[in-house]
């Protein structure tokens, strides 16, 4: 069965992709990646659904402006739209006192859930496969992790999806030889600083050696049998948790979980972070003991934090989920890669972006619309920060936002509703506000950028 078939009947058997949705694929230009563009831009057309690649330099190794144009050129091949984001690795890693390897997952993942939600997109493929799960099973259970963790990587998870869980390393880079597709191959994975490294090079091809020639079998296998036991258990705790609401909080009666044991409100607390707030990461037993405190106390107006800024209470004899700021969660972020149409969930609005011939517009702005010259993509929308500065129209020197907010008596209660658009030059537009001189359209200017802010459906 060759990794096209596989990937199919992947796709099919967990739903991981439907007919007539985005795709925005994860493509760092490595073997797996590229074999995961490989096989999706060779299934869209049967399968019909939109294929984009995003790629991401973390600002590590200098081979990364390679590994870009590598990425650049088969997306251009290709036909398909690509997304670019970059980073900073070390500089953030110091700055939040990480390691580089969490560090840098955070930051990609981050740009990809932006670039998902500016494209609308309704799935992010990554390029896991069969040998990934072995090594990070292995590692969960080096590391003592839980029943969950050592049932390894799950094919979903959010909008991330791992159609190539089912294909080896050596059958992936079988099929882009026949394809002749290149591919980079980054140096550190031989690196024996890296746990990860030395579970693939040192442990595995010893534990194959001396003690189970057919170890790798015996690992996924394990994962599996797991798997089965643990939607066992969940199956009847599904159904005590209530319909998502508009809301960003879960609330179930203390009453219909009182007979629980401690494992299977491990298992409900669980569920609610999973299901409702997107948390990945296994509950650590500190944290989860505080839970368990608390709900067997049946205290109200105690609570608990939790990671990813989750609170854990009671209230009303009610267990309540919810997040930091009594359930609203901060304003997010969206990224606008280019012409096109994006939607910015956090304002409830959607924007359309166009290029324009300066000549044919009327660069006057309103609430809106506006016309903007000397733009740098990608533009990144966001809430407004202490510290933000603009050039308004005419102004010679920049003012702040907080004070250009006052002068132009923009109520309190609207100033954070506001979103900030800003480019690598900084804040170009508040909307119904200001828009920075730096992009007035003059006698000369050839192209211009229009952005129309819309409700987003569904909205009044």
């Amino acid at each position: 069965m060759s990794c096209i078939d596989i990937v199919r009947d992947c796709i099919r058997t967990r739903r991981l992709i439907a007919p007539g949705s985005r795709v925005l694929a994860a493509v760092s230009g490595g073997p797996d990646s590229m074999a995961l563009l490989t096989i999706l831009s060779e299934l869209s057309g049967e399968m019909r659904f939109d294929l984009a690649v995003a790629h991401y330099d973390h600002g590590i190794r200098p081979e990364a402006a390679r590994e870009k144009a590598l990425v650049e050129r088969y997306a251009a091949k290709l036909a398909v739209p690509l997304f670019l984001g970059s980073g900073n690795v070390p500089v953030e890693a110091r700055r939040t006192k990480k390691g580089l390897e969490e560090t840098a997952r955070l930051l990609r993942y981050r740009f990809l859930e932006e670039t998902a939600r500016s494209w609308n997109a309704d799935s992010v493929p990554l390029g896991h496969t069969r040998d990934d799960q072995v090594e990070t099973i292995l590692h969960h259970i080096i590391r003592g992790s839980g029943w969950r963790g050592v049932q390894g990587i799950p094919p979903r998870r959010g909008i991330f999806v791992r159609p190539l869980l089912a294909c080896s390393r050596e059958d992936l880079r079988a099929l882009l030889r026949s394809r002749r597709v290149r591919y980079a191959i980054d140096r550190s994975n031989y690196s024996s600083a890296y746990l990860r490294n030395r579970l693939r090079n040192r442990l595995l091809p010893c534990l194959e050696r001396s003690y189970n020639p057919s170890i790798r079998e015996a690992l996924l296998r394990l994962s599996e049998n797991l798997a089965e036991g643990w939607e066992t258990l969940e199956r009847p705790l599904v159904r005590l948790i209530p319909p998502a609401g508009a809301a960003e909080e879960t609330g179930i009666p203390l009453g219909n979980i009182a007979r629980l044991t401690d494992f299977q409100l491990y298992l409900l607390i669980d569920l609610v972070l999973r299901e409702r707030f997107g948390v990945p990461q296994d509950i650590e037993r500190p944290h989860f003991d505080a839970a368990k405190r608390l709900i067997r106390s049946g205290r109200s107006g105690k609570r608990v934090h939790f990671p990813h800024g989750i609170v854990v209470c009671i209230e009303h004899s009610n267990l309540v989920v919810r997040r930091n700021g009594e359930g609203r969660q901060a304003p997010g972020e969206a990224i606008i890669a280019g012409a096109g149409d994006y939607a910015l969930p956090w304002w409830n609005l959607s924007a359309a972006v166009e290029r324009v011939r300066a000549k044919d517009v009327d660069p006057r702005s309103t609430a809106t619309e506006a016309y903007f010259a000397g733009i740098v993509f990608p533009i990144r929308v966001r809430s407004r920060k202490p510290g933000d500065r603009i050039a308004p129209f005419g102004m010679r020197g920049t003012k702040k936002l907080s004070d250009l907010l006052i002068d132009r008596k923009v109520p309190l209660s609207r100033r954070d509703a506001i979103p900030v658009f800003e480019d690598a030059r900084g804040v170009f537009w508040l909307p119904g506000v200001a828009v920075d001189e730096r992009t007035r359209i003059v006698p000369g200017t050839r192209n211009a950028l229009r952005i129309k802010l819309f409700p987003a459906a569904g909205e009044n």
